[in-house]
């Protein structure tokens, strides 16, 4: 019997599948017609300035990010609380200011000293033990002690203290800014050795209460930095208006985006007083000023580090790629991990 062979045709086909909204996306991740976007370009805007950060914004990569005053802020805490101790008025709440950097102006003179401010190495300054060397005994306790924001903090109040003359200054924080155990420890401990004043940037604005409130009733004053605490017993709240920082990164984003797409917003941390107003001050004008803007993401927390950012960046960008047009992320450390996932995949343009 004979056997007779048939042909072999081989069929090659793109594929496609659909993204939310309807979207068709094709084998690139590309969105198609009914997309916002024909590449895989995404938007990226974050919070603080880094080394690493100012890289990626002179490399036209980081297309906004919303700096504070951090040498400010921590210069600003030590003079307050100074003033406070030899009886003289404060005001209940000082703004550091907010500046958004971009591509466009970060080359600006006035925007220099921002991003590229004095830092501290962040060593204890002076033990808690002992006769005092000087008038005030001050013990300033960071959120953290890895992020280049608390070395520039540290580098301000040095530089208070070395103004004033009088002030001896121990800084101590917690390593990571998820501890809160010990950074209420830092607290009571400087409580405990009678200190004649703290500064404080607490982790959690509820958590911190009673430790706070505990020291001024001993007679120790408080200025609280940076994020807020929910008490009408310190002395003076010194910060950036972090509400309006959120509305800064929203416009910056909305424009980028001409009004309309898909973004995530990746927040930072329960309890967190000052990211958690910076995520508000975003949604609340995204909502209100770019309508035709919507979240893929919205619920997802980055977590104390970078690299733990990282992670949660990997997982979201993996889920979401190509439907992706814009990002937010409220800090260093979350911005730091999702620039590293969105230039591994390949998503960051250079200069427009």
């Amino acid at each position: 019997m004979r056997h007779c062979r048939l042909p072999i045709v081989i069929v090659v086909a793109a594929f496609h599948f659909v993204g939310c909204g309807g979207d068709s996306v094709d084998s690139t991740g590309s969105l198609g017609s009914k997309g916002s976007r024909s590449n895989l370009s995404v938007k990226f805007v974050g919070f603080d300035a880094s080394s690493r950060l100012v890289e990626a914004i002179k490399a036209g990569k980081l297309h906004g990010t919303v700096v504070q005053n951090p040498y400010k802020m921590g210069n600003l805490g030590v003079k307050t609380l100074v003033a406070h101790l030899e009886k003289k008025s404060v005001e209940a709440k000082i703004s550091t200011g907010e500046t958004l950097v971009t591509p466009e102006n970060i080359a600006s003179p006035e925007i220099e000293p921002l991003v590229n401010p004095p830092k501290a190495s962040n060593s204890q300054d002076s033990s808690v033990v002992g006769t005092k060397a000087k008038t005030y005994r001050i013990m300033v306790i960071p959120k953290g002690t890895t992020h280049e924001f608390w070395q520039t903090i540290h580098a301000g109040a040095v530089k208070a203290a070395e103004e004033l003359g009088n002030v001896e200054l121990i800084w101590q924080g917690p390593q990571k800014e998820d501890e809160r155990s010990d950074q209420i420890k830092l607290v009571q401990n400087a409580v405990a050795v009678g200190v004649d004043g703290i500064v404080l940037a607490p982790l959690d604005a509820k958590a911190l209460v009673a430790p706070v409130e505990q020291a001024i009733a001993k007679g120790i004053p408080v200025v609280i930095i940076d994020s807020g605490l929910e008490s009408k017993k310190i002395v003076s709240y010194v910060s950036t208006d972090n509400y309006n920082g959120g509305v800064l990164a929203a416009r910056r984003l909305g424009e980028l985006l001409k009004g309309e797409g898909r973004i995530i917003l990746l927040r930072y941390a329960v309890g967190s007083a000052s990211t958690e107003e910076r995520e508000k001050g975003f949604t609340d004008t995204i909502q209100k000023d770019f309508p035709k803007i919507t979240y893929l993401s919205d619920d997802q927390y980055a977590g104390a580090t970078s690299d733990q950012a990282q992670q949660k960046c990997q997982n979201l960008i993996t889920r979401f790629r190509g439907q992706i047009d814009g990002v937010f992320c409220p800090n260093e450390s979350s911005t730091l991990g999702m620039l590293r996932v969105l230039e591994g995949a390949g998503l960051l343009s250079g200069p427009q």
